[in-house]
């Protein structure tokens, strides 16, 4: 029988993880796209989604009103605490029961909480174990004034090593000031349509976290991760130890370089680019004019890199001026937010 899951994402890409989830989910239901969040139904636990969802949630219930008023409904609900029971009861253990609105986590009153927690324990078998909990259940007020009753689920990598000392955090962390959550430098990846094919780069790479999950979400001829920051090019390096690369180490290259050398790629040897530009925005940067400047420079480096055909995907500060010229056709273009600064993403074809 299906289930109903829930996936919240980077807000703004809600067009492409639509595309995302038809892909990767055959058979699959897709019962509501927003924003920022996915609704999908379908048979099996929807993994595929941990690669570009900031998370993953059986959805139990969905109640009228904020977290007071829907949590006492879900504590009555039977077909609800039948959902939590159903592939749990017998399994020994503990569970958290955690609240949050529509931005920030939230509070419960005592008796509400205790009367959720007696009923998740009476279905399912459980006892509430906030310092260790085997299994994580939600109250999400939405900011449409609805209330999510959810399971998390836990992404396969949560348990393992990170994938670089230094460098993109696991999924759940928090990234480092200036670099991109790594759900969402996947979906940056995502947007060039990977193809076996490909010879992808990533001019201004950081820590790498664009290419190294441009590595991970198909099959390629080469990627080359650049920075003019050694530091940073060294990192990525450093990340190409661990297990996940063991079969792609000798076809990733990172490289300290200016991303506008035009001595170092010849012409139309690439066939796509995805990055994150300086936006002029950040500490220590370069200012917006000179930012805009180096931008339209690349643009002009990019159109000689790139192969008739090449795909071209920029994540900008949105009043950033962009204009791709004759060389290049607008595929499209999403307004993000990315750690809350407003932001856009364009894809360019080149002609």
């Amino acid at each position: 029988m299906p289930k109903d899951w829930f996936a919240p994402h980077a807000a703004g890409f809600g067009p492409l993880v639509a595309r995302l989830a038809a892909r990767d989910l055959p058979g699959s239901t897709l019962r509501r796209a927003e924003d920022n969040a996915i609704f999908v139904s379908c048979d099996t636990e929807p993994r595929a989604l941990h690669s570009y969802c900031r998370a993953l949630f059986l959805l139990l219930g969905e109640g009228e009103g904020g977290l007071e008023r829907a949590g006492r409904e879900f504590a009555r609900d039977s077909r609800s605490l039948g959902r939590i029971a159903r592939g749990i009861r017998g399994v020994a253990g503990g569970f958290a029961l955690r609240a949050f609105g529509p931005d920030d986590p939230a509070s419960l009153p005592f008796g509400l909480r205790r009367d959720l927690e007696s009923a998740i324990a009476h279905a399912t078998g459980l006892h509430p174990d906030s310092a260790r909990p085997g299994r994580e259940f939600r109250l999400q007020e939405r900011a449409d004034g609805r209330t999510l009753f959810l399971e998390r689920m836990r992404s396969p990598s949560e348990s393992a090593t990170r994938l670089r000392a230094g460098g993109p955090p696991r999924r759940g962390e928090l990234p480092r000031r200036g670099e991109l959550p790594r759900t969402t430098c996947r979906l940056l990846a995502e947007m060039t349509e990977p193809r076996s094919e490909d010879v992808f780069l990533d001019p201004f790479c950081g820590y790498g976290g664009i290419a190294l999950e441009r590595a991970l979400a198909a099959p390629y001829r080469f990627v080359f991760a650049s920075d003019a920051d050694r530091e940073k090019t060294t990192a990525v390096k450093e990340a190409l130890a661990a297990k996940a690369f063991e079969r792609r180490r000798k076809t990733i290259f990172p490289k300290t370089r200016d991303a506008l050398d035009g001595g170092f790629f010849d012409a139309a040897f690439v066939t796509a680019i995805a990055t994150d530009p300086p936006w002029g925005l950040y500490e220590g940067g370069p200012g917006a004019a000179e930012a805009g400047e180096l931008l339209r420079g690349f643009i002009a480096e990019a159109a000689r890199v790139l192969a008739p055909g090449g795909r071209l995907v920029l994540l900008t500060a949105r009043g950033a001026e962009l204009e791709g010229g004759p060389h290049f056709s607008r595929r499209e273009s999403l307004d993000v937010l990315v750690s809350g600064k407003k932001a856009r993403v364009i894809r360019l074809d080149r002609v």
